[in-house]
């Protein structure tokens, strides 16, 4: 199995489609995951490159091309979750549907897309600021009251984000199954992401058959692991044959993820099942990882994994 490469390393510092594939391939990958940075000028030479055999394209990361003005780049500049801004609601799905004829055109199959989050966005930034501060190390009773409280403030909150995510996805599906493209709702790194694991194990079986999919993040699982709200890799082997791919990176303790491995908490052996499989396994570096920490990153998973660039 080959590992892929987000272009979310690099993008920022091109112009070019081209140059920015170069870059990645001097690392030694042919496989690439089209970011959300991405802007139109560079779709231009990805285009040409893949037209070419040069590259191949497991998934792209909506919303790709960057359709935000100015190329303010991110992966949450709209929502199909949010039940409060039916114009941002409805901007989401357009470029959802944009990103997934992105994809059809390139003839890539998967689409990662972060839903949107419940609003309770102080709550959970609260829970994050007690593990930095190492109140879950050292008071982990009331820690864990804290965070029953706030599952059940998230619980009350959720319902209309669900409804609103349920006829999202009502509308889109069948325009994806169209298009030949799965799509791949993420898992965000804190406690108000939407759907939570629970929520996407209950719209796997309310669209089963659907062109519909979990993608595992395992920095982001293992924050969430560390914020008491899962078990990582009891998620991993839950979701298993619903998994359409991972991101891979590492995380420093006690939350800083997108670090590049070695040296982080996250057990890179739990993915060792899907190695061999057809699930893409996408390497997603923070744009300040240099080329060094990469190649380390590479050497490290192929040991761990059995997987190459």
């Amino acid at each position: 199995m080959r590992l892929a490469l987000s272009t979310c390393w690099n993008s920022s510092r091109h112009d070019t489609g081209e140059a920015m594939l170069d870059e990645i391939g001097s690392l030694g990958f042919d496989t690439v995951e089209l970011g959300y940075a991405l802007t139109f000028t560079q779709s231009d030479g990805v285009r040409r490159r893949l037209a070419a055999g040069a590259v191949k394209v497991c998934s792209v990361h909506a919303f790709c091309p960057n359709p935000v003005p100015g190329g303010g780049a991110g992966p949450e500049p709209f929502s199909i979750c949010d039940p409060a801004d039916f114009k941002r609601r409805r901007n989401g799905i357009a470029h959802v549907l944009e990103s997934a004829r992105f994809a059809s055109e390139l003839g890539v199959p998967r689409m990662v897309l972060h839903a949107g989050r419940v609003p309770v966005f102080r709550a959970a930034r609260r829970l994050d600021a007690l593990v930095y501060d190492g109140y879950r190390r050292e008071k982990p009773e009331k820690y864990d009251r804290k965070l029953a409280r706030f599952l059940d403030k998230r619980a009350r909150k959720a319902r209309k984000s669900l409804d609103t995510l349920y006829a999202s996805l009502e509308e889109l599906l069948p325009e994806m199954r169209k298009l030949g493209v799965t799509l791949c709702l993420e898992n965000l790194p804190t406690a108000d992401g939407c759907p939570d694991e629970t929520e996407m194990a209950q719209l796997l079986r309310d669209f089963e058959g659907e062109p519909l999919a979990y993608w595992h993040d395992a920095g982001h699982g293992q924050r969430r692991h560390e914020l008491g709200l899962i078990h990582h890799a009891g998620v991993v082997k839950r979701f298993g044959p619903h998994i359409g791919g991972f991101h891979l990176h590492d995380v420093r303790p006690p939350l800083e993820d997108h670090m590049m491995p070695p040296g982080g908490i996250v057990d890179f052996s739990i993915f060792k099942p899907f190695a061999e499989s057809d699930v893409p396994l996408v390497l997603e570096p923070r744009a300040a990882r240099t080329a060094e920490e990469i190649r380390g990153a590479v050497e490290y998973l192929r040991q761990v994994l059995g997987v190459i660039a």
